[in-house]
Order: structure tokens, then sequence, then C-alpha cells
């Protein structure tokens, strides 16, 4: 071993801690716990979604050719079905 040993450490000296008391809080008013719980239910992620999913079941070369086309024009899967729903309904 070297010279550099580490000394152990001296819980003895511990003895004497005192953890700090918390600090005391005035209680929240019943209108500021309202408030509290009003901004918490809004958080967005609560919020309904305006978006689905949809699984397709078809031919891989179809969905090769579906998802090629997409990303030729740099459009996401929603953006580009709804570019063929379009073309689709206006005949």
């Amino acid at each position: 071993m070297t010279d550099s040993a580490r000394k152990a450490l001296d819980f003895g000296s511990l003895d004497d801690f005192q953890p700090s008391r918390p600090i005391a809080r005035p209680e929240a008013s019943v209108d500021e716990q309202r408030r509290v719980v009003d901004r918490a239910s809004a958080f967005p992620s609560r919020e309904a979604d305006a978006e689905g999913q949809l699984n397709i079941r078809a031919p891989n070369d179809m969905l090769t050719r579906f998802k090629a086309a997409a990303k030729k024009e740099r459009y996401t899967y929603g953006a580009f079905l709804e570019i063929l729903l379009d073309r689709y309904e206006k005949g």
C-alpha cells in the first residue's frame, strides 16, 4: 500500500448533529389550492388530442410505394394521406 491510504471517517463526532427544522409556511387558502389544481388539470397532455392513429394492412410493395412517395415530397404520412383523400374526393 502507499502512504496516502485513506483514513477512516470519525462518525463519533456526529453525535451532536441536529437536523435543521423545516421553515414554517402558512397553509394555502382554499382559493390558492383551487388555482394550483386548475393549473395542473389544464396541463396540455391531459387535453383531448385532435389526432388519432390508423394502422393499415396492405402488401409490402404498396406500403413501400406510399412511404417513398411521401418521403420524396417531404410529407408526413398523415399529410400525404390527406392529399390522396382530397384527390379521391374530387373524383
